[in-house]
């Protein structure tokens, strides 16, 4: 299929899925509802990888220096929280509540009858 220059004009000025994305991440009510339904999910599905992906994607899109901040916050050293950011190292639920308030959150969990 070959584009009309009027097309290619249009996909090549239409945003970028990455820099909304990152965009998206100054914004403290989106990534702060985005943690709470990934948090909701894993709870209910037991789907842990999805969880620990989106503690990763607001880490690495943190601002510059948050790093350190965040290991220091969430009582893990900060080459063990670049091996999670990397995929080297899956961590350990502890681990990732622990990124919860590294982030500067509070999380409560309620139990429900089934």
């Amino acid at each position: 299929m070959t584009l009309t220059p009027k097309q290619q004009t249009y996909i090549d000025n239409a945003p970028k899925f990455n820099d909304h994305f990152a965009e998206s991440f100054k914004k403290p009510e989106y990534v702060q509802a985005w943690l709470e339904d990934t948090l909701t999910t894993f709870l209910n599905t037991g789907d842990v990888e999805e969880f620990v992906e989106c503690l990763v994607d607001v880490v690495k899109n943190s601002k510059r220096g948050e790093i350190t901040r965040i290991a220091n916050e969430a009582g893990i050293n900060r080459s063990n929280l670049y091996d999670i950011m990397n995929g080297k190292v899956t961590p350990r639920i502890d681990t990732a509540f622990k990124l919860i308030r590294g982030l500067g959150y509070k999380y409560e969990i309620k139990l429900q009858s089934a």
